[in-house]
């Protein structure tokens, strides 16, 4: 893997960028919704949900070709000032002029960016270094789990278990299950989805009686529906991490860590056709 040019906030704090128009995010989520570029994508992580607890996760993608004159230096500064201006910042007062970076930027949130070394031993740790391994480690995006079957019995006014442990009466049948996970791997390709299947399905046996007589087959139908789905991804993408986003295994070349706790992970990266923003939060 060739060496990679980690950015660190001196790389932008004195410097005048121009304005950069960026593109409408590649995907969104919550732990209510998904939105993404592809519609097979979107429908199979509306149904197999993200889990990241209470999360916030938005993708950019900028492709090189349509902004021939955009440097990275300049694509990450333009996300971090659009970012603040989105989080009451100031608005700059003409968007297509140039500006200061350390004047358009929170200076205590500059002061609290990764170093650089912590960015670089986080990237050399990415076994591909690809963009796809960033987003797997931020929102945990490869998990898979099923916990409610909604169309397979009609059991309308039944309560189910609802948050706080306040009951709700069923809905068109829907009834809570005990959760069942799998992982898929951003590398998994059509031929690695048997597997995935199995490891879900094997979970059924260990479960306790499924409240109100749900029977097993039931929910194994449900999984062996969404991982027909995920393979159909897997089948005309090549691996699922393809499916998800554009150059997903292309080589990092450029790197900006600007947070990796417990409740913010954000990230820039640079390749030979995108440059990308990864952002989750959490709470």
């Amino acid at each position: 893997m060739s060496e990679i040019r980690v950015l660190g906030s001196r790389a932008l704090r004195d410097k005048d960028f121009e304005h950069v128009t960026l593109p409408e995010p590649w995907m969104s989520a919550s732990g209510r919704e998904f939105v993404h570029q592809d519609p097979d994508v979107e429908a199979f992580r509306r149904t197999v949900p993200i889990y990241c607890g209470d999360f916030d996760l938005t993708v950019t993608c900028l492709e090189r070709k349509n902004a021939r004159d955009v440097g990275f230096e300049r694509f990450v500064a333009n996300c971090l000032r659009d970012q603040l201006h989105g989080h009451g910042g100031a608005d700059p007062e003409d968007a297509s002029t140039r500006f200061h970076f350390r004047a358009a930027y929170d200076l205590q949130q500059l002061a609290g960016m990764v170093v650089e070394e912590e960015a670089a031993a986080y990237v050399a740790s990415l076994p591909y270094g690809a963009p796809i391994e960033v987003l797997w480690d931020f929102s945990n995006f490869g998990c898979l789990r099923w916990d409610w079957l909604e169309t397979s019995v009609r059991l309308q006014g039944r309560p189910v278990p609802g948050t706080g442990g306040v009951h709700a009466p069923a809905v068109d049948g829907s009834e809570f299950l005990p959760r069942i996970f799998s992982h898929a791997e951003p590398d998994v390709m059509h031929q690695d989805v048997h597997a995935i299947r199995e490891h879900a399905l094997g979970q059924l046996k260990y479960l306790p009686d499924l409240r109100e007589g749900l029977p097993r087959d039931a929910m194994a139908k449900l999984i062996n529906e969404d991982i027909l789905a995920l393979s159909a991804l897997c089948h005309r993408h090549g691996t699922f991490g393809e499916a998800v986003l554009p150059g997903a295994f292309d080589p990092i070349t450029g790197f900006f860590l600007k947070a990796r706790d417990g409740n913010s992970r954000q990230a820039f990266i640079e390749t030979g056709e995108y440059f990308y923003e990864v952002l989750v939060s959490t709470s």
